[in-house]
């Protein structure tokens, strides 16, 4: 919630997201039109805690286990890009192409790694969205549809297999950029 709130003021382009109190669910569907993403609001780590809201029967369900609905707008992919930043500056980006099975891209929910075709243009506004948000050690998710670029989430606390697949161990891209100057703010 945070983040989204961040991401709100800083005007970085997100997925529409609202937050309802409980008091407020019964607006949820004024606000929006099935299918939707609902989030519990914490510990939704390595896509746990988050769900695609088909119709009343889902909504329902996710309501109840929640105190705070917060609800995104489908943004309808098969893939989203994860890129990660150290001092500001990308050291990996790959693809997470979601399974036929399921709407989540994340790797530990059945979602492949693919670092084909990773789109090197966009690096410019990806570091922008970390320096403005100041996130400066991070793994931006972000997602493309109808030729518009999404900030999705950052994570912190970044999954590691990229690096493995790649055959890099986060430690050392860390030495060598403190070793070459390069993780002196800029």
């Amino acid at each position: 919630m945070k983040q989204t709130t961040l991401f709100n003021m800083l005007s970085i382009p997100h997925p529409r997201t609202r937050f309802y109190l409980k008091r407020e669910f019964s607006r949820i569907m004024n606000d929006f039109e099935f299918p939707f993403i609902a989030k519990i609001p914490r510990a939704s780590a390595r896509g746990r805690g988050v769900f695609k809201i088909n119709d009343t029967a889902d909504l329902d369900q996710y309501l109840l286990r929640v105190k705070i609905a917060y609800i995104q707008e489908y943004v309808p992919h098969d893939r989203d890009l994860r890129v990660i930043l150290i001092n500001y500056e990308p050291v990996l980006a790959y693809w997470r192409r979601r399974s036929s099975d399921n709407f989540k891209t994340n790797l530990y929910q059945g979602g492949q790694m693919d670092f084909d075709d990773i789109p090197h243009d966009i690096m410019p506004m990806v570091r922008g969205f970390a320096r403005r948000c100041k996130f400066n050690d991070v793994g931006l998710d972000l997602l493309k549809c109808n030729e518009k670029w999404y900030l999705i989430e950052a994570n912190m606390l970044y999954g590691r297999e990229g690096f493995k697949k790649k055959n890099l161990v986060l430690k050392e891209v860390i030495r060598h950029k403190l070793l070459a100057g390069t993780l002196l703010d800029k």
